[in-house]
């Protein structure tokens, strides 16, 4: 692999942070503290070559980046990158690849619903624990062998069961099912690239290796996942393409005047407020100060004559299974009321 690439994308900064960082009136307040400090750092140890003093001067959060200042600044080691990257701690290493396999998903998610919406089509994946009944439905009850012999299925919770099969697969969908009605947008799956998935049986298929052979996907092949140093050599998973939310969305709109309004509590303020209640001590100064701003923030929203701009703002509530989120949802359902995308002015940092 091209570690060497890997190692300066992630010690990569920006000139106008360190611009920032060489001159306090240049950029200071749309350039965070830490970017200026953060690219300070990684320029002096790209022009020196010594960890030190760019680890001084390199905020304690940028780990991934000290740990490759601190292998590579060490005596001989200055193109030693794969040791580099292993010296980054795993959790966070993992994530790199955990974030390709996402970004893969995520253009491969919504290319399959640009072509095909919520058509499902022969080929498409579907999770087969979930699905066994439709096929027992279609083949019937009883298998027969060629001299006519009833053969007998395996529970599905029988330990004779090679473990590998209790990994989550798929299959693709023949034509005939895809167009027998039993199947929803609700029931196809992706995956994530890896060596032990399958990909979809259609054109969705050529789109996963045009995707990551190209410059963006990193010029990788999706058959060919496999790789020696194991912590980037990654099995690959399935993901719902669309899923439900367990109840029915509520909403809420509201109108306010602030910025900092909170609408929602949090599990915390929850927490506090119960244990208040209990505790009885809802007479305590700083808890009557808290209490006092939750009041004057609900004053604040039913103030009509204020003389500022009244905004308005929507609460949805749903609640999703793990590693499911409705960030596409807000997305399409923003766009219906030609809400802009939000530009900060802070940042440019990295």
């Amino acid at each position: 692999g091209d570690f060497k690439g890997a190692v300066e994308a992630i010690l990569e900064y920006s000139e106008a942070s360190l611009a920032a960082a060489q001159d306090p009136d240049a950029g200071k307040d749309r350039i965070s503290s830490d970017d200026r400090f953060r690219a300070q750092a990684l320029h002096a140890f790209r022009t020196s070559g010594r960890s030190y003093p760019a680890l001084d001067d390199l905020p304690r959060k940028f780990s991934a980046e000290g740990s490759l200042i601190r292998h590579l600044g060490g005596q001989g080691r200055g193109n030693d990158y794969l040791g580099a990257l292993q010296a980054i701690p795993r959790n966070l290493r993992l994530m790199y690849v955990h974030a390709y396999q996402s970004l893969v998903w995520n253009v491969a998610a919504s290319e399959r619903w640009r072509r095909h919406g919520n058509h499902v089509l022969a080929g498409d994946l579907v999770l087969v624990d979930e699905h066994k009944e439709k096929v027992e439905e279609r083949r019937g009850t009883e298998d027969i062998d060629a001299d006519g012999e009833v053969i007998v299925q395996p529970a599905s919770d029988d330990s004779a069961i090679n473990l590998e099969d209790r990994f989550t697969r798929a299959r693709a969908l023949s034509q005939e099912e895809a167009q027998s009605g039993q199947y929803t947008i609700f029931d196809i799956v992706l995956p994530t690239p890896g060596y032990d998935v399958l990909y979809p049986g259609n054109v969705l298929a050529d789109f996963y290796k045009t995707c990551m052979a190209s410059e963006r996907g990193g010029g990788l092949d999706p058959h060919n996942m496999r790789r020696q140093w194991k912590d980037v050599s990654l099995s690959g998973s399935y993901r719902k393409l669309i899923v439900k939310p367990y109840q029915d969305i509520t909403f809420e709109v509201r109108s306010y005047t602030h910025d900092d309004e909170q609408f929602v509590q949090t599990d915390v303020d929850r927490i506090e407020k119960q244990s208040r209640q209990t505790i009885g001590h809802a007479n305590e100064p700083n808890v009557v100060e808290k209490d006092q701003k939750e009041d004057d923030a609900v004053a604040r929203q039913e103030k009509d004559e204020t003389g500022e701009v009244k905004k308005l703002a929507l609460i949805l509530r749903l609640q999703l299974e793990s590693s499911q989120y409705a960030t596409m949802a807000l997305r399409e359902l923003m766009k219906l009321g030609g809400v802009k995308t939000y530009k900060p002015d802070f940042g440019g940092g990295r």
